[in-house]
């Protein structure tokens, strides 16, 4: 049973909804959907959620609004980050990521990617207790990119960089490929578990990370192995590229931000592939993330 796995989740809670549902009038249904998408941790798939419901019959009505369910489950997701704002933590990063990629991956296993995540964090952690006589901030970096690209093989997808896959966590830690922003998103979540002092970087056209302890300042570029950059050489970048020298690219980028980022690459692709469906589906996200109402339909 999922019980333990999940404590804040309630399958008589599910079954109560469902019912409820399944005797409402038709302008009450939709709203019941909603209710029943916010039960479900989002660290759970709505698909194993159905199948915890306990009367057959409800556990066969659950299969089928599944993917009603699912969509809702991804806006409640995205509207709860936007009514935090542009907060100066990656807390809700994992949530926010997880839900976009299920939009790609619908089978995905969260459960995987954190293993992944988890495993990835406990190997920097323990070459940190290595070196814990001389563990400068700056050896830190060194040692956290030295697991994420040459032990695990994250880099930039320099074949087929315009593969959505790409920006899905769940298929960038499968194929251990990604584009910039996607790729630091990994390292975030790694540095996230260790507690470093990591963050995103809004560069326009080639999204960075900084490193920023009371001692010690870089950008990182995992696209290209984890390579060290100063501010000098991203100045030149965006001279290079027609971009003014402005001090509003360099600043930390929020959670909030990095996802508005990302949807606008996944539409961009979709739009050049054609894939009319997926771009109305990233699009329809986008204009979440983007709002400022007090509730989302």
């Amino acid at each position: 049973m999922a019980h333990g796995l999940y404590p804040n989740f309630s399958s008589d809670d599910i079954t109560r909804l469902l019912y409820d549902w399944e005797v409402a009038p038709n302008e009450k249904k939709r709203f019941l959907l909603k209710m029943i998408a916010s039960r479900i941790p989002w660290q759970m798939s709505v698909d194993q959620a159905a199948e915890e419901v306990k009367d057959p019959l409800l556990r066969v009505m659950a299969r089928t609004v599944a993917p009603e369910i699912f969509r809702h489950r991804i806006r409640h997701s995205f509207f709860k980050l936007t009514l935090r704002g542009n907060t100066g933590h990656y807390k809700d990063l994992e949530e926010s990521v997880v839900q976009l990629s299920s939009i790609g991956f619908p089978n995905q296993n969260y459960m995987e990617i954190k293993k992944e995540l988890d495993r990835m964090a406990l190997r920097v952690s323990e070459l940190f207790d290595e070196h814990r006589d001389h563990l400068t901030e700056e050896l830190k970096v060194q040692l956290l990119c030295q697991v994420l690209f040459q032990e695990e093989g994250f880099v930039g997808n320099l074949q087929n960089y315009n593969d959505p896959s790409n920006s899905y966590l769940f298929h960038v830690i499968k194929s251990r490929l990604g584009i910039p922003i996607s790729l630091s998103v990994v390292y975030l979540l790694v540095a996230q578990r260790l507690g470093l002092p990591l963050y995103g970087t809004n560069l326009p056209l080639h999204f960075l990370l900084q490193y920023e302890s009371e001692g010690y300042f870089t950008f990182i570029d995992p696209f290209h192995g984890g390579v060290l950059l100063d501010r000098f050489t991203c100045e030149k970048f965006l001279e290079a590229n027609g971009y003014p020298i402005s001090a509003k690219y360099f600043t930390k980028a929020s959670s909030l931000s990095m996802m508005k980022r990302m949807c606008r690459n996944l539409i961009h692709i979709y739009r050049e592939n054609s894939s009319k469906e997926m771009e109305e589906q990233i699009s329809e996200q986008l204009s979440i993330l983007e709002s400022r109402s007090t509730h989302v339909e």
